[in-house]
């Protein structure tokens, strides 16, 4: 039931293109081999992390608004700065990090892009991404350089390190942990997965910034704040009225939400 009602579920026929049309592997980790213009990401990334450094070091990597019904900025455990979000407008970026949007800008493929970090002994639970027309690269930029930091997708373990990148399928399970005892700062991103249609991935990418668009944020100005984002904050306190009701009396929640399911369906049945 819980998996029927995510999110994922309903975009599965919405990936199927991206999937059949796929220039390169559908494999959970993807060789950076098949994108040779992040190389100037690659050879530039100590002055992307000085950058993300000066940063955090005045508090500018944040908890942000941007997912407002996501627990990753629960307990202080994930912070970011926003550097690209499709077409949407971010002067924050570009005058508190004028060296990483220089390269950015360089990139059309690249969609969106953040600092995150991920707090000392904190962790990202298991999550997946819903759409397949991305994929997501990742770049160490100030990491424990350790066993004791990295992420796992699919069941796989990749350890952070300072100058290492790797390019995953956000759509497979996966998630994070820092058990160290300093930051985990990385430049997360999101790139267009290669299609063999360019209608087709035409048609991704504005899909894509019309829903991005929804939960814009900037870095600054909190008054720059989609629709999603604040349709979020109602979403927020509905949970939170199911949670309360569920710990009042599990038994009728749950008989509660099994009647109305089937008032749904007898609903459409008819």
């Amino acid at each position: 039931m819980r998996q029927m009602n995510d999110f994922s579920t309903l975009m599965v026929p919405f990936n199927i293109p991206a999937y059949l049309l796929s220039k390169v592997p559908l494999s959970h980790f993807i060789g950076i081999e098949h994108f040779p213009e992040l190389k100037l990401i690659e050879d530039n990334w100590e002055d992307i992390r000085d950058e993300a450094l000066a940063l955090h070091k005045n508090s500018q990597i944040t908890i942000k608004d941007d997912l407002p019904a996501s627990s990753f900025y629960k307990d202080n455990r994930w912070t970011s700065f926003y550097l690209k979000n499709y077409g949407n407008d971010i002067p924050s970026a570009y005058a508190l990090a004028p060296k990483t949007m220089a390269l950015l800008d360089q990139l059309p493929t690249m969609n969106l892009a953040l600092f995150a970090c991920l707090n000392p002994g904190k962790k990202i639970n298991n999550h997946h991404d819903p759409f397949a027309f991305s994929l997501r690269y990742s770049l160490g930029l100030s990491t424990p350089n350790s066993d004791k930091s990295g992420i796992i997708v699919n069941g796989e373990d990749y350890k952070w390190a300072d100058g290492e990148s790797i390019i995953f399928d956000e759509t497979y399970f996966h998630n994070a942990y820092n058990d160290s005892d300093v930051p985990r700062i990385i430049l997360m991103t999101d790139i267009e997965r290669p299609l063999k249609s360019k209608f087709i991935q035409k048609i991704y990418f504005y899909f894509g910034r019309f829903f991005n668009g929804l939960f814009a944020v900037d870095n600054i100005d909190s008054s720059k704040t989609g629709i999603g984002n604040k349709l979020g904050q109602y979403l927020n306190i509905y949970k939170a009225a199911l949670k309360r009701f569920k710990h009042w009396n599990k038994p009728l929640y749950v008989m509660t939400k099994v009647l109305l399911l089937l008032a749904v369906i007898i609903y459409f049945i008819k």
